[in-house]
């Protein structure tokens, strides 16, 4: 299923990005000062924060919405995905992810803004109900409030539908690179006071296995019960082993699907703690994508001799999208 309301996407993607939240990228989100902006920074609402300047000054103007998207829901679905991994963690410590009512459903988080709390499902019968809580704080970073319910608590109205949002994508046949079930993260938010899901399904990083493609999100009705678009990152699978990701200074790789690097691949720097330069096949521009932060290569930056050989090798396309790639 190929996106047919790109604008509509994109403005969803948008109210994704602004959700209250502390980036877990590098680049604070205060407001930057404004004396040593460009001109099309210094057009910004005066408190625009210093990544919405850099890139109005840094990335041209027709993939800046893109690149804005892609650094702050990258870095939004990095946050969600640590708390689940950090706090399942915790949980198996004290033996709370285990001999629970009912078959397993998964987890579900949810962003306070000083923290991500992170709730644990199983399915009892008819009931949807958490077993174990635990939260990812920020200030000072740490999982705390790590616990086993007893009783466990119904789950909520918001909850089903996320749940039922969650265990549909699971039924999905996309490209998918990885023998592990996948790790998702799912919000709820509104485009145009219409309530929908987005569900973004990621293969998990092992010790002898690095995922570089099957990367998928899935936007939904307000139910969790309709899959409205998709958007598969890639085409094929390339995996790496832990000791390439140990012995490597960079990834490089090739992207056909859209016209700017997408939130997956600023996902996957944060991820993985290593560059990525993105050579995008429909305009032959060469990125470099580094701890969240999209930049657009050009000769005189280091990584550009050796990164145009390399991508001279790959067949291009011509750019489909002149004015927007289909997502950030």
């Amino acid at each position: 299923m190929a996106f047919t309301t790109r604008r509509g996407l994109l403005a969803a993607c948008l109210v994704l990005a602004l959700l209250p939240t502390a980036s877990l990228a590098a680049e604070p989100s205060k407001p930057a000062a404004r004396g040593g902006d460009c001109d099309l920074a210094k057009e910004l609402p005066a408190d625009a924060d210093a990544r919405s300047r850099r890139i109005a000054c840094d990335i041209p103007l027709k993939y800046q919405s893109d690149v804005l998207i892609a650094e702050n829901v990258g870095s939004l679905i990095r946050r969600h995905d640590m708390a689940a991994w950090l706090t399942s963690g915790e949980l198996l410590k004290i033996g709370a992810l285990k001999d629970f009512p009912g078959s397993p459903k998964g987890w579900l988080t949810d962003d306070r803004g000083d923290r991500v709390d992170v709730n644990y499902f199983s399915q009892d019968g008819d009931t949807l109900i958490s077993f174990a809580q635990s939260s990812l704080h920020m200030q000072p970073f740490g999982v705390r409030g790590t616990k086993r319910l007893d009783p466990p608590r119904p789950a909520n109205p918001r909850e089903q539908k996320l749940m039922a949002a969650q265990t549909l994508a699971r039924t999905q046949k996309p490209l998918y690179c990885s023998d592990t079930p996948p790790n998702l993260v799912v919000f709820d938010v509104e485009e145009d006071h219409k309530p929908q899901i987005f569900v973004f399904m990621m293969p998990p990083w092992q010790d002898d296995d690095v995922p570089m493609g099957g990367y998928t999100m899935f936007r939904m009705d307000e139910r969790g019960e309709r899959i409205l678009d998709h958007y598969e990152q890639t085409r094929s699978c390339l995996n790496y082993d832990g000791k390439q990701l140990k012995k490597a200074e960079a990834f490089y790789v090739s992207h056909l699907t859209s016209a700017a690097p997408t939130m997956f691949h600023v996902f996957m720097s944060l991820q993985y703690r290593k560059p990525l330069i993105v050579f995008t096949t429909q305009n032959q521009l060469l990125w470099k994508v580094e701890l969240g932060r999209i930049q657009l290569l050009d000769s005189d930056d280091k990584e550009y001799k050796r990164a145009r050989k390399w991508s001279k090798r790959i067949k291009s396309e011509r750019e489909v999208v002149p004015t927007s790639s289909d997502i950030g």
